[in-house]
């Protein structure tokens, strides 16, 4: 099926999805339960919440500055990136940012991780700034889960009157809250990431029927370890058969579960354009030997979309537009009028980012 197809029954799916849920709230559940809420393609499960005790003062100070700190450094992320971008554009010619949809570009296996760490991320996000605002002396109003689209968060109402008079400190440290997580979830991922990363070798994820590699022995979540005698570090490390002078052979070794190393030789005929596999960055053998094949593999990316995502999430959410924690951030420390304008400035930049 066509990328533009899937993307239209991705599209149909969704529209289906969501006229039956609101006909279902509205002439069945309207009015009967009173914490849940249908508005569009948006489900709010809401529970209303008392106001906790406060934090003591010192111990709360020293959270808002931690996390203040940290949503800097996740603006001066973003400044980086938009640094990178512009260059990359005025240098390369490189085109916009491609947005990821589940279920279009994300398919299969990886729209569910997708979807799963996205939502452990925003989900996080917004508890922080609600765990924040209490240990700040500011009542939740109300707290809840929601479904938008097909991604499951939290959801959170802090009392804004009282959230306005609190001191700038607090205020700040409140709207750091899900930055500094966001940004803390991305390095402990890709601290895991890295110790669950084989430095030697590549794992095989499927092996194409009728192939060179079918034919000759290579399994799904096999090891590629070396080929022809040399050491494979990375995908960049397995020729390219359309350009080997054929006919040749590859002399490969792989580690296999239950079966150790295992030295096999893939012959390359004339016609042979791929050795017919599908290549990803390997878990290390430990994981490989003690999850299995395929569990190892799915923790592998659930770590990388998990530091992708929430890297992403601590990046946009520290830019100072309109509508994110950056933006109102800004307007804290510079004042409403020249707040504006620097979100102004902000939306103007990401548009040139992200327009091909």
């Amino acid at each position: 099926m066509k990328c533009l197809d899937i993307l239209y029954v991705f599209i149909a799916s969704l529209i289906a999805f969501w006229v039956v849920v609101n006909l279902l709230y509205r002439y069945f559940l309207a009015g009967r339960y009173n914490n849940i809420e249908i508005h569009g393609y948006v489900v709010l499960v809401i529970k209303r919440k008392t106001e906790e005790r406060a934090s003591p003062s010192g111990e709360a100070r020293i959270h808002n500055i931690f996390l203040t700190i940290l949503y800097f450094i996740s603006l001066a992320l973003f400044f980086y990136m938009v640094a990178i971008s512009l260059l990359n554009r005025l240098y390369i010619g490189s085109t916009g940012v491609v947005v990821l949809v589940p279920g279009v570009n994300v398919v299969g296996m990886d729209a569910l991780l997708f979807i799963i760490a996205a939502s452990i991320g925003a989900s996080l996000h917004e508890l922080f700034h609600a765990r924040l605002a209490i240990r700040n002396g500011v009542p939740v109003k109300s707290f809840g889960v929601m479904l938008a689209l097909i991604i499951p968060l939290a959801y959170v109402e802090v009392e804004e009157e009282e959230f306005r008079r609190t001191r700038v400190l607090k205020r700040l440290g409140v709207l750091s809250a899900g930055v500094a997580v966001n940004l803390i979830l991305a390095i402990v991922s890709l601290v895991l990431l890295t110790l669950a990363t084989s430095p030697i070798g590549v794992l095989v994820t499927d092996v194409e029927p009728g192939s060179p590699a079918y034919r000759y022995g290579i399994h799904a979540y096999d090891v590629i370890t070396s080929i022809n005698g040399s050491l494979v570090k990375s995908i960049n490390d397995i020729p390219v058969v359309k350009m080997l002078a054929k006919p040749t052979s590859l002399n490969l070794t792989v580690w296999r579960r239950d079966a150790g190393y295992v030295n096999l030789v893939i012959p390359i005929g004339v016609n042979d354009e791929r050795i017919g596999i599908y290549l990803s960055s390997s878990p290390r053998i430990e994981l490989l030997e003690y999850l299995g094949g395929l569990p190892a593999f799915l923790l592998y990316k659930f770590l990388l979309w998990m530091y992708m995502i929430n890297l992403s999430l601590s990046i946009l959410n520290a830019a100072p537009l309109f509508i994110t924690d950056g933006g109102r951030i800004i307007n804290e420390l510079a004042g409403n009028k020249y707040g504006n304008i620097i979100n102004i400035i902000g939306v103007i930049i990401l548009l040139l980012i992200l327009l091909p």
